[in-house]
């Protein structure tokens, strides 16, 4: 067990050099250590050597936690059919019955590694030989019959599952829940979702590490659906239980408020995201500038602008031409000069931070010619980048010739 400081090479030759002396009557430790040893070297032929040799000197039998190790790293580089002739020759060749560990190992190669319908039908015949499936038996089944799409079977599984008190595991928990709210989609209805939501209220139940990810996929789920009054209880759901949304819980909720019309409630959201200190990005700006600009609240959706460019976020140019045709229609011009100032040097910074050095240069000379001037910020960040590339003479000359005229 030495062979960090014995190296691969040095440590295969002492193996192979004990076995003609002891011959190849190790400890099971020791088998299985070698198996490890083996595989995670992608030796899978000395794998089988050794196996096979193992069984020989020890009346046939080899342990659980061999044959496992072998399994596991069969399936993971997409040997399956051997994974497979191994677990199946178990009881027969090597005369060990698979343990909890074997099982798990198998059902993760086949719904994880592959989940083709072939493979999960096989999975599937393998979990019910399990006297007593644990948490990682059934989480992988779940898993598997979740990506082939066989949702009934999965819950028929999680139903088992909760009498026999064993809980999912955190993956296949949201596994689970997301392709429920995904199959709602598709059928346009919402009830799949309304199943997912009772999962999520069992989870809860247990106090699952999941619930805050399983909260996030279901509410994003009725928000589609526009289901408000739903939305609104597992919101507050997840602040009473000291849950942090997601910024895509947060978008989700106001761009469905927003679509709704209701801009009291969305904007009340989105005070609860700031106070939550969860940066709103350019989904969230756009959706509540729209809504503002329908009912032609100019003042709340230049301010919304501001603070966005502010953020450093660059808005479509439908949602700036929004609040600029807004600014004219009320007879605020120096407003929409102000604003044309801050957009041209967000997207001046943008060029910069991005080292797209020559674009930068001619944005720079194209403000200045239309006389649009730098922010100081803007200055500094052009002068930073180009000096970090032996350049900065090129940029003191554009804006020095700049002031001189």
């Amino acid at each position: 067990m030495s062979y960090k400081q014995l190296g691969r090479s040095k440590t295969l030759t002492f193996f192979s050099w004990a076995g003609t002396h002891m011959g190849f009557r190790f400890h099971h430790s020791v088998v299985d250590y070698m198996l490890d040893f083996l595989c995670r070297r992608k030796l899978f032929d000395d794998m089988k050597c050794l196996l096979i040799t193992a069984s020989l000197h020890n009346q046939g039998s080899v342990s659980c936690k061999a044959l496992s190790i072998c399994i596991r790293f069969l399936g993971r580089n997409g040997r399956i059919r051997e994974a497979l002739s191994l677990f199946e020759e178990m009881g027969t060749v090597f005369r060990c019955e698979p343990d909890n560990l074997v099982y798990n190992n198998m059902l993760y190669v086949l719904c994880k590694r592959q989940s083709s319908e072939e493979m999960v039908d096989l999975a599937l015949s393998i979990f019910h030989r399990i006297q007593s499936p644990d948490t990682y038996s059934c989480s992988n089944m779940l898993v598997g019959l979740c990506k082939v799409g066989r949702l009934e079977a999965a819950l028929e599984i999680f139903g088992r599952m909760d009498e026999i008190g064993v809980l999912p595991s955190r993956s296949a928990m949201n596994i689970l829940i997301g392709e429920l709210c995904s199959m709602s989609a598709k059928e346009g209805s919402v009830e799949k979702t309304e199943e997912a939501v009772d999962i999520l209220m069992i989870a809860e139940e247990r106090k699952l590490t999941c619930v805050g990810e399983g909260y996030s996929i279901v509410i994003q789920a009725l928000c589609k659906h526009r289901r408000v009054e739903e939305v609104s209880k597992l919101f507050g759901r997840m602040l009473q239980h000291g849950l942090k949304p997601k910024l895509v819980v947060y978008n989700s909720i106001i761009s469905m408020l927003c679509k709704l019309g209701n801009l009291s409630h969305a904007t009340r959201v989105y005070e609860i995201m700031n106070k939550k200190r969860c940066l709103p990005d350019n989904t969230t700006y756009a959706a509540l500038i729209h809504a503002n600009g329908e009912r032609k609240n100019w003042k709340v959706a230049y301010d919304l602008l501001t603070e966005m460019l502010g953020f450093g976020w660059i808005p479509h140019f439908h949602t700036y031409n929004l609040v600029e045709s807004l600014l004219r229609e009320h007879d605020q011009l120096d407003l929409c000069c102000k604003l044309e100032r801050k957009l041209e040097n967000k997207k001046l910074q943008k060029l910069c931070k991005n080292g797209q050095l020559d674009a930068a240069y001619e944005k720079a000379k194209s403000m200045l010619e239309q006389g649009i001037c730098l922010s100081q910020s803007a200055r500094d960040t052009l002068q930073d980048v180009f000096q970090k590339c032996g350049k900065l003479n090129v940029v003191r000359q554009l804006l020095d010739t700049t002031n001189r005229v």
